[in-house]
């Protein structure tokens, strides 16, 4: 087989876990695990047979280091927690991070078709719709696949943007798909009942926009209303619909009831008193942190009010940066930030030479959709938000330094 044959087989099987990967992540448990097992072992492969370094190689320098530097910070975070046997086991929660130069590494190495990720994330819609209408049908009040409904309703929302940002370039027949998708998108978002991704929704919508109108002088006039219509749609559609409204409204009763002294221990309360309370003793907060997963113990240990008993049972604070700062100080949040701001400002570097590649918005739009999801829930403490985010931020960035390297 000829050298030029084996690197068409590898691309071909790289593509391959591409398409895979957005289906199977939230909707089969342990899959998206094995895909980016296998991604880790291609890529160490790879840099043992070309000797080839992950933390050398222009295309994945900066991705290596810092999701390497995020993994020891939560390492650290273990360590000056004091309870190192009781909370080792969290770590391979993180393993994504440690391996995560190589899943890049084989991603750099193979020829990348853009179209494999994105049909399988349109499937993964439709496939996830499909999944939620059946619980539904059973009785689940907040279906949610296979996990958590706030991270279900999150991961989501990633997959409607990825869908939504590269729907201008494509055919007519592969529009009438990312439609379908996208309305799939939608059902999922509202039935999840997560009101932080309902948020995060309308924070997205609007800098899609933007970077929509920063388009004009690519598209026709047709295609641009066409898809503002759709978009249209799809807002006065949740602004109608009855499920939001009642969790909205349950949301702004409980914001009063908190804010006129009601120490009655509801979900949005909780999470407010959490955040008013981790605000207050910040400066206390040791250099490195308390501990890994320790936040709400170190705040709430003395606190006897109902309002505190049932705070101390969390092992985060509904907030990735409090949490990030309470667990592993300065160091941790520090990390979590660089992963976050580093990658949006290369990505916001390369748009502002060329407005139109869909792959530059589509990674200023997961990185802004994460931070969002970080404001009033966990960010990269769970293995599916862990799995995601490395993947989508791997091709990403990598596709993003090959076309500066062009």
């Amino acid at each position: 087989m000829s050298v030029q044959e084996e690197g068409n087989n590898y691309s071909q099987v790289v593509n391959a876990l591409i398409f895979i990967f957005p289906i199977v992540i939230i909707s089969l448990q342990v899959a998206g695990d094995i895909v980016l097992f296998v991604l880790a072992m291609m890529g160490i492969f790879t840099s043992i047979s070309q000797k080839l370094s992950p933390f050398n190689v222009n295309e994945t320098k900066v991705f290596s280091y810092l999701t390497v530097g995020y993994f020891f910070a939560v390492c650290f975070s273990v360590l000056f927690s004091g309870q190192v046997s009781e909370l080792a086991h969290y770590i391979p929660r993180d393993f994504y991070f440690l391996f995560a130069p190589f899943i890049a590494l084989a991603i750099y190495s193979a020829k990348i078709d853009i179209k494999y990720l994105i049909n399988g994330v349109k499937v993964s819609l439709i496939v996830l719709g499909i999944i939620v209408y059946i619980q539904l049908l059973s009785g689940a009040y907040r279906p949610s696949g296979i996990m958590n409904a706030v991270v279900f309703g999150n991961l989501a929302v990633s997959l409607f943007f990825i869908t939504l940002t590269f729907l201008q370039q494509e055919s007519l027949i592969n529009k009438v798909f990312s439609f379908l998708s996208l309305l799939s998108g939608i059902f999922i978002i509202i039935a999840s009942g997560t009101r932080g991704a309902w948020i995060s929704f309308l924070l997205l919508l609007g800098a899609y926009l933007y970077f929509f109108y920063k388009q004009k002088n690519k598209f026709k006039v047709r295609s641009k209303i066409i898809s503002v219509i759709f978009i249209l749609s799809i807002v006065s559609f949740v602004g109608l619909n009855q499920t939001l409204g009642d969790r909205m409204s349950l949301m702004s009763s409980e914001i009063s009831s908190w804010m006129s002294g009601d120490s009655k221990p509801t979900s949005v309360g909780l999470r407010l008193n959490m955040y008013e309370k981790a605000i207050k003793n910040i400066e206390n907060v040791p250099f490195f942190g308390y501990g890994l997963r320790t936040s709400n113990i170190s705040l709430f240990k003395d606190d006897k009010s109902e309002m505190g008993k049932k705070s101390s049972r969390y092992n985060h604070l509904h907030n990735a940066y409090l949490t990030n700062y309470y667990n592993g100080g300065i160091p941790l949040l520090g990390a979590l930030l660089l992963l976050l701001f580093v990658p949006i400002r290369l990505f916001l570097k390369a748009n502002s030479q060329n407005h139109h590649d869909p792959v530059f918005i589509s990674g200023i739009l997961l990185i802004l959709g994460y931070s969002s999801f970080g404001l009033v829930n966990i960010l990269l403490g769970d293995t599916y938000m862990n799995g995601f985010y490395t993947f989508f931020l791997a091709i990403f960035m990598v596709l993003n330094n090959k076309s500066i390297q062009v």
